[in-house]
């Protein structure tokens, strides 16, 4: 399950408050099973609720969610290779798409919809082991590509794309071509998102700075940084440190964490 699956989250939110939170990319899609109320999307200035069941294709922008009321929620984080073996469809036929999943699997969709019948997560979480058991074809891996996602990440995104195209026997277009067909994004922008991310990691400490920060992740200066903060998060470095982003900043934080309680109502 690892070749394709980073981790199970769960969040858990019973709060009367209603506050948005704003989602920035990180190179990795995602399932999402609403057994609570479905959260609430912004879309063209108006705010639409989300389906009970559906997966986000990569996103390349930010986008801004809030909850409909009390909420219990199951996802799924993909290695960033691994949606495309589970759902078995060129990733980037769904990039910067949120589809509910009876429009790609009407099967799927009911397996899933089972998880409502069970009364425990160790449950529900063993029949969702199951439901991808039974979908997972190992033929379905792309090696050189899964070996080119390690590589990217293990690096935060700081390697020549030549250079790594040359190394695994492909030309830089073949690695494109199977990359976006696998991950759903082009490998220097999967590249820039490893990037950016790593400055989440970076700034978790009180005295960081800024212009450090950006040496430090592989931007030419403080500008760059800036101009890639903009595109990915709508807004500049700062916002980093605000509330609009606690939970982005959670998920950043902890991208390989297992299932344990936290106080924020999370379970990761």
């Amino acid at each position: 399950m690892r070749t394709f699956i980073r981790c199970y989250w769960v969040l858990e939110d019973d709060s009367p408050e209603i506050h948005s939170q704003t989602i920035v990319p990180d190179g990795r899609a995602e399932l999402i099973i609403n057994l609570g109320l479905p959260f609430e999307q912004a879309e063209n200035g108006s705010w639409h609720t989300q389906p009970e069941i559906f997966f986000v294709g990569q996103i390349t922008g930010p986008f801004a969610v809030r909850p409909g009321g009390p909420a219990r929620t199951i996802g799924v984080r993909f290695r960033p290779d691994g949606a495309s073996r589970f759902f078995r469809l060129p990733m980037f036929e769904l990039t910067d798409a949120a589809v509910a999943v009876d429009q790609i699997s009407q099967k799927l969709h009911r397996h899933l919809e089972r998880l409502r019948e069970l009364s425990s997560l160790s449950e529900q979480l063993s029949e969702l082991e199951r439901i991808f058991l039974r979908r997972l074809d190992d033929n379905d891996e792309d090696k050189l590509i899964s070996a080119a996602v390690d590589c990217f990440e293990q690096a935060h995104g700081l390697v020549g794309i030549r250079d790594l195209s040359a190394r695994l026997g492909l030309s830089a277009r073949q690695l494109e071509r199977r990359f976006r067909h696998a991950v759903g994004i082009s490998p220097k922008l999967f590249c820039r998102m490893q990037r950016f991310q790593q400055v989440f990691q970076s700034m978790e400490g009180a005295n960081a700075n800024w212009v450090e920060t950006a040496v430090n992740c592989g931007y030419y200066d403080q500008a760059h940084l800036i101009r890639d903060f903009r595109e990915f998060s709508g807004a500049t470095p700062t916002a980093l440190l605000d509330k609009e982003f606690d939970l982005t900043r959670h998920f950043a934080r902890h991208p390989m964490s297992l299932l344990s309680n936290t106080s924020a109502g999370i379970l990761r």
